[in-house]
């Protein structure tokens, strides 16, 4: 013991901690004889204690931590603590291995880790958290943390997950939950049920309803996707609303807004705004639509352009293109040749232009 000492003197970043060490070790079997588990220096709980006091106000170093019901100032524990489901440690927290507590309230510190089922404030763990019911505040650790419903800026050296995840969450690899609302970044990607903010996964965003403005390094995709999205490659759900930019394409069951495709944007029912490198589909189309070599639907309404221009079925508005085609016309075909399917014999292949009102 005494060479712990004098060892810890030459090492004035440790000496306190050794001497803390030095002091629990010792003072363990005096408060054990005396039926005890502690020893404390104070009056009515409140003070200085060594040992494991169930509840203190003041200060408190122990070598383990098991059945506490409520701390109050500073706390300090060396060893792998036992559980406390329903004690609370209020103030600065601070563990050389983990901390297990029904709540963690002010300062958390954890050198490997830090668990529970609430903690609130600041928590930091070189390691990781893992809590029963949530994260309120500020959470950092080095590699990543879990819990019910983290609220607040919490940041995961791989990643982050929780229920419900409100605030600012950041994971180097990713981030998952089933909801958030808030910022997500993913170094790789981010994924949950329900996301309504700002989304940002690496190689890719995904989830069943999406809510907000979300980028994709390759790629994002949902059931319901509103807002603004970009994937670098595509982004693409049943159900679009907004405005979408994919690398190669954008499209979905149903798409309602303005899209842009590096090649192309398709859809079943498309309304809105569409431009497409090559070209742009739909089976049901209303809007503003141009395709690089062509655009192409069943039904059409308002404006269409693109070098082969088609509308399998009905034209309502405007087609301008090399060559343009329509089953039945209500408007005007501008091109080099149209062709109206139901247009009297003489007048189904026109040059220049074609008008039907």
């Amino acid at each position: 013991m005494f060479r712990l000492l004098h060892h810890a003197r030459s090492r004035p970043g440790v000496s306190l901690l050794a001497a803390v060490f030095a002091f629990c070790v010792v003072a363990a079997p005096e408060a054990a004889l005396a039926g005890k588990q502690s020893l404390d220096l104070g009056y009515h709980n409140v003070g200085l204690s060594f040992g494991n006091s169930p509840r203190w106000t003041g200060l408190r170093f122990n070598l383990k931590d098991k059945g506490i019901e409520r701390i109050n100032g500073l706390n300090v524990t060396l060893g792998k603590p036992g559980k406390s489901p329903g004690g609370s440690v209020n103030g600065l927290s601070l563990a050389l291995i983990s901390t297990d507590a029904g709540s963690l309230n002010g300062v958390n510190v954890g050198v490997i880790g830090l668990a529970g089922d609430h903690l609130r404030g600041v928590s930091v763990a070189a390691i990781g958290f893992g809590v029963e019911k949530e994260i309120v505040g500020i959470g950092l650790a080095g590699i990543g943390m879990g819990g019910g419903d983290v609220k607040g800026v919490v940041i995961g050296g791989i990643g982050v997950g929780g229920d419900d995840m409100d605030g600012v969450v950041l994971g180097l690899i990713g981030v998952g939950g089933e909801s958030m609302d808030g910022i997500a970044v993913g170094g790789i990607g981010v994924g949950a049920d329900d996301i309504r903010g700002i989304g940002i996964g690496g190689i890719g965003i995904g989830g069943k309803r999406l809510e907000g403005v979300f980028i994709g390094g390759i790629g994002a995709g949902g059931d319901v996707i509103r807002g603004v999205g970009i994937g670098g490659l595509g982004i693409g759900a049943e159900r679009l609303e907004g405005f979408f930019i994919g690398g190669l394409g954008a499209g979905g069951e149903k798409f309602t807004g303005f899209g842009i495709g590096g090649l192309g944007v398709g859809a079943k029912d498309l309304k809105g705004g569409a431009i497409g490198g090559l070209g742009v589909g739909a089976e049901r189309f209303k809007g503003v639509a141009i395709g690089g070599l062509g655009v192409k639907f069943e039904d059409a309404r308002w404006f269409t352009v693109g070098a082969f221009n088609r509308a399998t079925f009905d034209m309502v508005g405007v087609q301008i293109g090399v060559f343009n085609m329509a089953g039945s016309l209500h408007g005007v075909q501008i091109g080099v040749l149209n062709y109206v399917a139901d247009n009297p014999k003489w007048a189904r292949i026109l040059p220049i232009l074609n008008l039907n009102l």
